[in-house]
């Protein structure tokens, strides 16, 4: 009828299939064809809109036509595709819950899933360390070395940038410009550099306990609209109760793998690291060491002072020891009186050193209780069964006199 060909009026992907659909109506009728085909056409302008088509026969000049009725259905596909992304995030985010052990691991999935809902050029999470009144940065997305540097990587609880400030007030922060906001004065030369425009923040709440802290920017000429901060408030509850839940899990892990009196790490855990040394050993050629202690005449003590004073005695030198070694050791109460500490990357020589730190802080502790300590010392060199090794060391020591260190 405007005496052009139909299909210009159609995007080029979806027009093979109109023409067949329409050749199909034309000589077969409506049976078999979708009663409300959709498809992208293209209006006079250009300007591409998903449209939906209603069909109908008619007669035009003695022939079979159709006459074509088209609805568009742009708004609505946007919506759909909103509910779909929506639908794939939360289907993301229900799989990182379940499957994620750690916070980082948690974050990474939700950084990468947070796409499907809102686009971004920058994200991170910072995730509150109420200890140090903290927060630390956990995961970021698309952030430039310089800028990532200088204003993410940690920021003290209640300073004057926007992650902490947001965690303060524990409200959303909205920056509708990043060049002229008195909170991101400081990187406003970032701004300009990297052309940022707009910026959210919100806070990661669960159960009244702020988990962290979530932002999100962009650059000009994309902005945040009021939809997309909706959105992003309702996601954000969701993330925040996620983290609380993988705290939690994290808490009862350490809690099994501890021994209640002392606070070491237990027997199972012990193990668990040997292994994880001994594969570390075999592939990068890296030595450990052993120290394996027993308290002397520890049960002429309790029979003396009674099982509650020996308890006491326990728990003092878990924290004895625990303040003794090296960040990278790890100290183990391997059942009763006796306790072993791991040294990873470590030879006998400089095992046999924090040992004889631990025998001076056991003399100046325990001088009132007269508790001395025997030790074995070996490590990986010697032979690979070190905890043998080291408890027949430490059987030597006791042969010679107690309260000395034996190496083997």
């Amino acid at each position: 009828l405007l005496s052009i060909n139909y299909l210009e009026l159609i995007d080029f992907p979806y027009r093979e299939w109109v023409k067949r659909l329409t050749e199909k109506v034309l000589s077969q009728g409506t049976d078999g064809v979708p009663l409300r085909p959709r498809f992208v056409g293209v209006r006079k302008n250009g300007e591409k809109v998903w449209v939906e088509n209603i069909p109908r026969l008619i007669k035009y000049r003695g022939k079979v036509a159709i006459l074509g009725n088209l609805l568009d259905i742009t708004d609505e596909k946007k919506m759909e595709e909103k509910i779909e992304a929506l639908c794939e995030f939360y289907r993301k985010l229900g799989r990182a819950v379940n499957l994620c052990v750690t916070i980082k691991a948690f974050c990474r999935r939700v950084i990468e899933a947070f796409k499907y809902i809102i686009d971004y050029d920058m994200a991170d999470i910072l995730i509150y360390d109420e200890e140090k009144n903290i927060l630390r940065l956990c995961i970021e997305e698309g952030y430039p070395e310089d800028l990532r540097e200088h204003t993410i990587k940690e920021q003290k609880h209640g300073e004057k940038k926007v992650a902490a400030f947001c965690a303060l007030r524990r409200k959303p922060v909205y920056i509708k410009n990043m060049k002229k906001h008195p909170l991101t004065g400081y990187v406003v030369s970032f701004c300009e550099k990297y052309n940022l425009n707009q910026m959210y923040t919100v806070p990661l709440v669960s159960k009244g306990g702020l988990e962290g802290v979530l932002q999100v920017i962009v650059k000009s000429p994309k902005v945040l609209s009021e939809e997309d901060r909706k959105l992003i408030d309702i996601v954000c509850e969701e993330i925040a109760a996620g983290i609380s839940k993988i705290k939690a899990e994290q808490v009862l892990r350490e809690l099994s793998q501890k021994d209640y009196l002392t606070g070491l790490y237990n027997y199972q855990r012990l193990w668990k690291k040997l292994e994880e040394q001994k594969d570390r050993e075999k592939r990068y050629k890296e030595v450990y060491s052993v120290i394996y202690i027993d308290i002397d005449n520890f049960k002429s003590y309790n029979d003396t002072f009674g099982h509650l004073e020996g308890d006491k005695i326990l728990k003092k030198m878990g924290e004895l020891l625990r303040s003794s070694i090296r960040k990278v050791d790890s100290a183990y109460r391997y059942g009763g009186e006796e306790f072993v500490i791991l040294l990873p990357h470590t030879e006998k020589k400089v095992a046999r050193k924090v040992a004889e730190r631990i025998k001076e802080e056991v003399e100046k502790n325990f001088s009132f209780t007269r508790i001395t300590v025997s030790m074995g010392v070996t490590d990986s060199r010697t032979n690979e069964d070190v905890i043998k090794m080291a408890d027949e060391a430490m059987y030597e020591a006791k042969k010679e006199g107690k309260d000395r260190i034996k190496v083997i």
